[in-house]
């Protein structure tokens, strides 16, 4: 079973995140489609399907299990066409450069990882998530237990998170992993994601220092960074304390993933706009991720796109840059319009 396990494992954190993120990145310059990008690519790809599938089956009051059967189709067919179609692709990505610099930052993230999984902090959201993953995982079904009590929840309250189908993706990954939806979570995720935090952190500092003379500051920065990470807990609400002690939460995901990769994507906006478009449809994917990590999304990433889009626009002197971000943003107000649908 440990090997069946670990084998799914590779198969949804991996291999289909790899598969389906290369489809976006062979668009990328091509000093910009590296591992870290293929992997977070694929990865908010994944999720984004998901919270579309999860809302249909919720909308049509069905079942884990018959999600968990269609989640698992229609993803390892899109990796499997998207394999097809970018395979050439491949042997294309671009590696980091291995030197001293980057040593260390390979180090630190495992300090990070290593120090996540001893310390194993939990906070009363914790109850929340798991709650809402293990009931589903136990009962079959989304939102009409209450993980507190037992009893069928009666009341429209919950319907406040509904949008968030993180816990039910740890329930899924459960199913698909037979792996325990807690360790799975504190465990197997937490580690994944703080690896995939890491790799955005490490692109964006590939944007930065473009040019090739000044290529080994990249692991410095990205190094200092990560450092600032560890350190930086002067407050429970800071981004540090969201991302290393409450890695598997939507709070936390949306601060590692969807802020950093939000940044990224404005950099390489404001580099290679007009030539590339695909940086605007990666805008439509990171709004139906991140909507699956938190419905505050709907408005936070909302507003950070859209400032951060009239930024971009306005240093590039192109006013199309923030017109093209405000029709990626469409998903938000779809998401706006079913939430509402939803509660009323």
């Amino acid at each position: 079973m440990f090997i069946l396990s670990f084998l799914q494992c590779v198969l949804y954190l991996l291999l289909i995140p790899a598969a389906i993120g290369i489809s976006f990145t062979r668009h990328f310059d091509e000093k910009y489609n590296t591992v870290g990008n293929v992997l977070v690519c694929g990865f908010l790809s994944e999720l984004s399907v998901f919270e579309i599938l999860f809302l249909i089956f919720y909308y049509l009051d069905r079942k884990l299990v018959e999600l968990t059967w269609c989640a698992s189709v229609v993803l390892v067919v899109l990796a499997i066409v998207s394999f097809i179609l970018s395979f050439k692709y491949f042997k294309k990505i671009k590696l980091p450069r291995f030197d001293w610099a980057f040593a260390v930052f390979v180090l630190f993230n495992v300090y990070m990882i290593v120090m996540r999984n001893l310390q194993g902090i939990n906070d009363a959201d914790d109850a929340f998530v798991l709650g809402n993953a293990l009931t589903t995982y136990t009962t079959g079904y989304f939102y009409k237990t209450d993980y507190y009590t037992g009893h069928q929840i009666m009341g429209t309250g919950y319907l406040r998170h509904l949008l968030a189908a993180n816990p039910i993706f740890i329930a899924y990954m459960a199913k698909v992993t037979f792996v325990h939806p807690t360790i799975l979570a504190h465990r197997i995720l937490s580690s994944f994601y703080l690896c995939l935090h890491s790799a955005i952190i490490y692109n964006i500092s590939i944007l930065l220092f473009d040019d090739e003379k000044k290529e080994k500051y990249r692991s410095i920065f990205a190094s200092f960074i990560t450092l600032v990470t560890i350190w930086d807990f002067h407050s429970y609400l800071t981004d540090s304390t969201f991302i290393l002690s409450r890695t598997w939460q939507g709070k936390a995901m949306f601060c590692a993933f969807s802020v950093p990769f939000a940044v990224l994507l404005l950099l390489m906006i404001g580099e290679c706009e007009g030539k590339k478009n695909v940086y605007f449809a990666l805008i439509a994917v990171l709004c139906a991720a991140s909507v699956s990590m938190t419905p505050a999304a709907v408005y936070l990433l909302t507003i950070m796109l859209f400032v951060g889009s009239i930024c971009v626009a306005v240093a590039v002197k192109k006013v199309k840059v923030s017109f093209k971000t405000i029709l990626s943003l469409i998903p938000m107000a779809g998401f706006a319009a079913v939430y509402t649908l939803f509660v009323h």
